[in-house]
């Protein structure tokens, strides 16, 4: 999978507190809504260094105001129909004796359910692609002998997401788990109904040599033609179901997606061998 290195555009979002937005006069020139991403955390609102995780907890935000001489004070702006929040970031020496970091930082303000689809877009990225397996190879496939399907245990595994931002109320985390549900199997039998598609509720089972010609799976196919020594196209999807949880207790479900891995598939015919 591509790895998480544009990702900006989901860490810049902060939590509604109920309360209504005070408009400001004038709004600054610019909004600094960067974000960072490090390891499965989506840090909102500000960028860091890589060790920013550690760094973190030498930091506290806080709401602050705005003041100058041409308008009066205020601690919020709207722009393109968002409401933005002004905090102050302010983080203890790595050495004693040397001054406070203050640095300051406009966080949009919405939803919980909002942070959590910002962060399970992010996990998207981090979810494997099915590393398939079948037994025999897909590419020795032959008439009437079942083949088995199954993926590594790295391909069918839980992945978890967490991204935290600034609130009035303390920093907030939402965690977003994306847990493999179901094997989708596309064979691509161009001979069957519907290519031969079928489904399974788990990994599949590996194939072993001590299995024999004789056992069976609960997730396996049998090609009843062959592919006339044509190639034709397989495929394996993983489909993740996708829940999040706050650190306040609120919790919810995404949409699921999928991640598959085409597989091409040449099936022949068990010739017959006669002797005299």
């Amino acid at each position: 999978m591509r790895a998480p290195l544009l990702f900006l555009s989901t860490c810049v979002f902060a939590l509604s507190i109920g309360a209504p937005a005070r408009i400001a006069h004038g709004t600054p020139a610019d909004i600094d809504v960067t974000g960072d991403v490090v390891g499965n955390t989506i840090i909102a609102g500000v960028t860091f260094n890589s060790d920013s995780a550690t760094s973190e907890a030498r930091c506290t935000w806080n709401t602050t105001v705005i003041s100058d001489s041409k308008y009066e004070p205020y601690s919020f702006t709207v722009r393109n129909g968002i409401t933005y929040r002004w905090y102050v970031r302010t983080c203890a020496p790595l050495v004693a004796g040397q001054p406070y970091a203050l640095s300051f930082h406009w966080i949009p303000i919405i939803s919980e359910s909002t942070l959590a689809e910002q962060a399970s877009a992010h996990s998207w990225n981090t979810l494997p692609v099915p590393f398939v397996n079948t037994a025999p190879p897909a590419q020795r496939a032959l008439v009437k002998l079942p083949m088995w399907w199954w993926v590594t245990s790295n391909s069918w595994r839980t992945v978890s997401t967490t991204a935290w931002i600034p609130t009035p109320r303390g920093i907030v985390t939402v965690t977003v788990t994306a847990k493999p549900d179901t094997l989708l199997v596309n064979p691509g039998d161009a001979k069957a109904t519907n290519n031969g598609k079928f489904t399974c509720s788990g990994p599949g089972k590996a194939w072993r040599e001590s299995d024999g010609d004789d056992a069976k799976s609960s997730c396996m196919y049998t090609y009843a033609h062959s592919s006339s020594r044509t190639t034709w196209k397989a495929s394996v999807a993983i489909r993740w179901s996708i829940t999040w949880k706050s650190n306040l207790g609120k919790k919810g479900t995404l949409p699921s997606v999928t991640t598959t891995r085409r597989i091409p598939v040449v099936v022949g015919e068990i010739q017959a061998l006669v002797t005299e």
